[in-house]
């Protein structure tokens, strides 16, 4: 008999198994587990997708408010210009004092409101 090599020796590490090789179909509590994951999976996404439908109606909400805040405000600014336009076709477009003009090196110094201001019109 002739001496055997080292490299034909086996030992238990060299004896091939199954045990990693099983098909995942075939064990029934691996599909659950997969089932199980993907509905949970999908409960998250439609929790992500009612809140950002929510983001969104709100959004849309405060669009709206904007809007009629701004058609709001430009329909009093068209008021404005509409009683400014009146006054400037009354008075032929210039604008007429009553005559009374504030002498600035005068004690008094003219009308003033409460602050110190020198109102002149």
């Amino acid at each position: 008999m002739g001496i055997r090599r080292s490299g034909d020796i086996r030992n238990v590490r060299d004896i091939r198994t199954y045990s990693g090789r099983v098909d995942a179909g075939g064990v029934p509590y691996l599909g659950y587990m997969k089932i199980s994951c993907l509905e949970m999976e999908k409960a998250r996404r439609e929790k992500e997708r009612n809140s950002a439908l929510a983001r969104i109606r709100n959004i849309d909400s405060r669009i709206n408010d904007i809007e009629a805040e701004k058609s709001i405000i430009l329909k009093k600014l068209g008021e404005n210009q509409d009683r400014k336009q009146g006054l400037l076709s009354r008075n032929d477009g210039t604008r007429h004092r009553n005559g009374v003009v504030p002498d600035r090196f005068s004690g008094n110094g003219g009308d003033r409101d409460k602050n110190g201001f020198k109102i002149r019109y």
